[in-house]
Formats: structure tokens, C-alpha cells, sequence
């Protein structure tokens, strides 16, 4: 058995170990996406109660004065949709760090972050309030659809000295009793798994790699991806298939 996480060191893994089965949720990429409706809000508030109206045809538009609560929320926006598609783990977390450096520096002695700045400072963004509220809107439907539905249409379970998947849309389950079973933890991936998954809150997430060998011949691989809170449930899953009645 393959001990892929120090679980035991997390208070949160004592809370789930007197479980007697567990379910295993994946999400898709889009369960970040609640750094988008955040920012979305908190710029719709900020435009909503210290904003300006100005005259566009006969239309009345609510505006924030500062260009600095557009560029905030692209930057916000853009960040999180790159990120969640071009993963840095590992070494690769190293690297785009190093090349971070390297760019600043050369960034630094041809032409001075002060002469990018100023450039930066010449970019006016500005949207009105409709758009930060259509934004909201969508990106928070989109996220509790990914959270709070599609996520339970198919999940992964483990019962004591069993390991499976089910479906309840279709009643459809597949279930062994596995052999040589091993469960690991991919490398995190900086800005998704710590960042967006909120670590720093008690939370973070991952992704769960399971092996096994299948009685009489075969094998099983499968990757849970975007797991909440992966290492507790690294150590209760362990702890269950070890248990066979």
C-alpha cells in the first residue's frame, strides 16, 4: 500500500476517519471560475455605489472613474481562464518562475519597469455597470451548475475493500474489489490547486490518481481531477480498501 500523502498530520483527515465509505467528486476546470464572478461583483458594488453617470445617444451609463477597476478585473478574468489551462506543477512550477525572473530582468535593464509602467498607466479601461452584472450573472450560473450538478452526475466511491464509480442520471455502477491498490496525489499546480483552490483558507484542492490490479487479470487507472481537500480523503480511502470486512 502506497502511502502518497502525510494525511495523518491534517486535522482534517482525524475528522473523516471514522467513515465508513466515501464519495469522490471531480470537477471540471470552470469550478475556479468563482474568482471571476467574485471580481465581477466586487467591481458591479464599486461601480453601483461610486460610479458616474454619463450620456452615450440616449442612454444613461453607470461608470466608474478609475480605468485601475477595469484592468484589476481582466486581469483577474484573463488570469484565472490561462492558469486553469496552462498548469505549472513540479518542476514546470520551477521553470515559469525562472522565466518570470528572467523576463523581468531583461524587461528591467533594456528599457526600466518605469517606462512600462508609464505605458500601462496610458491604457483608460472602463465598463459599465450592465457589463459587470451580465458577467456576474453568467459566470455564477455557470459555476454553481459545475459545483453544486454536473459534479454528481458521475462520481467515484470507495466502501470498505471496495472501489467504484456510479452515475445516479443513468442507475448505471461499476465496482471491484481491488488488488494492489494504490492512490497518490499529483503535484500541485501553484496558482490552481493553492491559489484558486483556496489552501489558504483550509481548503485546496488536487488531483487523485488511483491504481489497481482487477481479480483475474487487467488492471484500472483512473485521475480524479480538481478534488477539494484531496489528502484527507487520500487517508480514508487508503484506510477503506484495507478494511474488507
Amino acid at each position: 500500500m502506497t502511502q502518497a500523502a502525510n494525511a495523518q498530520s491534517q486535522p482534517s483527515a482525524a475528522a473523516w476517519g471514522s467513515r465508513k465509505s466515501i464519495r469522490i467528486y471531480e470537477y471540471s476546470d470552470m469550478v475556479y471560475w468563482w474568482a471571476i464572478w467574485f471580481a465581477a461583483l466586487v467591481c458591479m458594488v464599486m461601480t453601483a455605489l461610486f460610479g458616474e453617470s454619463i450620456q452615450i445617444g440616449d442612454k444613461p451609463l453607470k461608470i466608474h472613474s478609475s480605468p485601475w477597476l477595469g484592468i484589476g478585473f481582466l486581469a483577474i478574468m484573463f488570469g484565472t481562464l490561462i492558469f486553469t489551462h496552462l498548469r505549472a506543477r513540479g518542476i514546470y512550477a520551477i521553470i515559469m518562475i525562472l522565466s518570470l525572473a528572467v523576463v523581468g530582468l531583461v524587461v528591467h535593464m533594456v528599457v526600466g519597469w518605469t517606462f512600462v509602467w508609464d505605458l500601462v498607466t496610458l491604457v483608460k479601461v472602463h465598463m459599465n455597470l450592465a457589463y459587470y452584472v451580465v458577467v456576474f450573472a453568467i459566470s455564477f450560473i455557470l459555476w454553481v451548475y459545475i459545483t453544486f450538478i454536473h459534479s454528481r452526475f458521475t462520481y467515484g466511491f470507495v466502501n470498505p475493500g471496495e472501489v467504484g464509480w456510479r452515475s445516479p442520471l443513468t442507475g448505471q455502477t461499476e465496482s471491484y474489489r481491488p488488488l494492489n491498490f494504490q492512490v497518490t496525489k499529483r503535484s500541485d499546480d501553484i496558482i490552481v490547486h493553492t491559489v484558486l483552490g483556496l489552501k489558504f483558507l483550509g481548503l485546496g484542492t488536487g488531483d487523485i490518481e488511483v491504481k489497481f490490479d482487477v481479480p483475474g487479470g487487467g488492471s484500472q487507472q483512473h485521475t480524479f481531477r480538481n478534488v477539494w481537500r484531496p489528502e484527507a480523503k487520500i487517508h480514508v480511502m487508503e484506510r477503506l480498501i484495507q478494511d474488507r470486512g
